[in-house]
Formats: structure tokens, C-alpha cells, sequence
């Protein structure tokens, strides 16, 4: 928002950390003659020490926000042959568009005023564009309120077999407050929608370290259960790989 304040998202990336050991340790065998890792990471997410052969097989591709997770996918999934892609970043729906106080908001509202009054797409305008914002990174005052407006990310799932057809796509969905019908329904809409191979879905109240519990789904089926992080990693890779 400013200089010392942030919008950001409070995932930890730890199942996704936990897949990369899981794919390490399931390919790092005398039958595989060769194998690399895309891992995507923000710079607050989970980076754990690796072996010095373990480093070898993994590049690490930071991002700082949606944006750039969105110009990272579509970059390596439009260069690299991908076999399998695990989508489980928590990439926000919408995104930081800027400050701006409520008195000067006002303010350019009211000068919209002509005879004829001013219309809803003249304020729609306004709000995506105040022109009295706080510019990128100065200080906000203490001394009003302010209104943070936000936008729209783009929908990085999709870019996946749109750049990549045959990768096998695993696809991860978190809904609040639902029972395991509704979860399974919205997982099977995101498989159909983005094409995923396969869903890893929970529900919030249910993730923790320990006791994170996931279902799996697959032709609009639950194939598998997992609680805990390392066993839903385990299990992701093993299902994946059957194919």
C-alpha cells in the first residue's frame, strides 16, 4: 500500500514445499536417468535447505505478487516441455489498485456534477481511476480515511495446457464453510473449466500442519484421502505419476 504497509497473502507454501521433497525423493532413484524442477515460490514462502545433488535439479523462480506469478507460468510454460504441473499456489482473486482519501473522492465526484446529473459509468471511471490517489509508495496520512480499492488478477490456471496441452495439470481448490458434496462439485468444475488431470481440494476449517486434510479428485470422482501435509504431498505425486 506504501512504504510500510502491505496487502499480501498469509499462504505459507508449505504443501508445496512438501511436494518437492516428495517428487525428490520419488525420482531421485537409479531408474530415473533424469529429471528438473520449475519450483515457483514468493519471497516469504517456505524454502528449506536441499541436499547438494538435491540443488542440482531444481531451479528456483521467485515472484512478488499475481502479476508476476502470471508473467512467470506463461514464460515457462510457453519454453518448457512440462510433464506435470502442481498448481498449488494460493494466487489471490484480486489484487492492490490503489489508496485514495475519502474527502478527495468526494471531492471528484462532485465536480462530475452537470445538468443532466452524471451517470454510472462516469463514477464506474472514477473509481477504477481517481486521479487524486496516493501515487506508488508515498506515506499515507494518519489523519484521514482512505479508501483501498483493488482489481482483478488474471487467471493464471488456464495458461497451463493453453501453452502446454499435454502436461498433466493438478489443480488445487479451499472453500470455507462447505460439506464435502459442495466441495467435491466445485472441484469437478474446476477440473472441467482449466482442464485439470486431477484436484487436490480442502476445506479451510480442516488445514493444519499436522491435521490438513485433502481429498482427491479425479473423473468427477474422490479417488483418494490424505491428512497432513507430507502424506497429501506423497499421495499427489503417486496418483500423478500412475499416469
Amino acid at each position: 500500500m506504501d512504504g510500510v504497509r502491505e496487502i499480501t497473502n498469509i499462504s505459507t507454501g508449505s504443501l508445496g514445499w512438501h511436494c518437492l521433497e516428495a517428487v525428490l525423493s520419488k525420482f531421485n532413484t537409479p531408474s530415473v536417468a533424469d529429471f528438473h524442477v520449475h519450483y515457483i515460490h514468493t519471497r516469504n514462502a517456505i524454502i528449506k535447505g536441499l541436499a547438494e545433488n538435491d540443488k542440482k535439479k531444481v531451479s528456483f523462480i521467485p515472484v512478488t505478487d499475481a502479476e508476476s506469478v502470471f508473467q512467470a507460468v506463461d514464460k515457462l510454460t510457453k519454453e518448457v516441455a512440462l510433464d506435470y504441473f502442481i498448481h498449488s499456489m494460493a494466487i489471490s482473486d484480486f489484487t492492490f489498485s490503489y489508496l485514495v482519501s475519502h474527502v478527495k473522492l468526494a471531492r471528484e465526484i462532485e465536480a462530475l456534477q452537470h445538468p443532466d446529473g452524471f451517470t454510472a459509468e462516469e463514477v464506474r471511471y472514477l473509481l477504477e481511476n481517481p486521479r487524486s490517489r496516493y501515487s506508488t509508495g508515498e506515506k499515507i496520512s494518519s489523519d484521514e480515511d482512505i479508501l483501498v480499492g483493488l482489481k482483478r488478477t488474471k487467471k493464471v490456471i488456464p495458461l497451463i495446457k493453453k501453452n502446454n496441452p499435454n502436461t498433466f495439470l493438478v489443480g488445487f481448490k479451499l472453500l470455507v464453510n462447505v460439506d464435502e458434496t459442495e466441495l467435491l462439485h466445485v472441484a469437478n468444475e474446476l477440473a472441467e473449466k482449466n482442464r485439470c488431470d486431477l484436484v487436490v481440494a480442502n476445506e479451510a476449517s480442516a488445514i493444519g500442519e499436522t491435521n490438513h486434510q485433502a481429498i482427491l479428485v479425479k473423473g468427477k470422482k474422490i479417488i483418494a484421502r490424505a491428512v497432513g501435509k507430507s502424506e497429501i504431498a506423497k499421495l499427489i505425486i503417486d496418483s500423478m505419476l500412475k499416469n
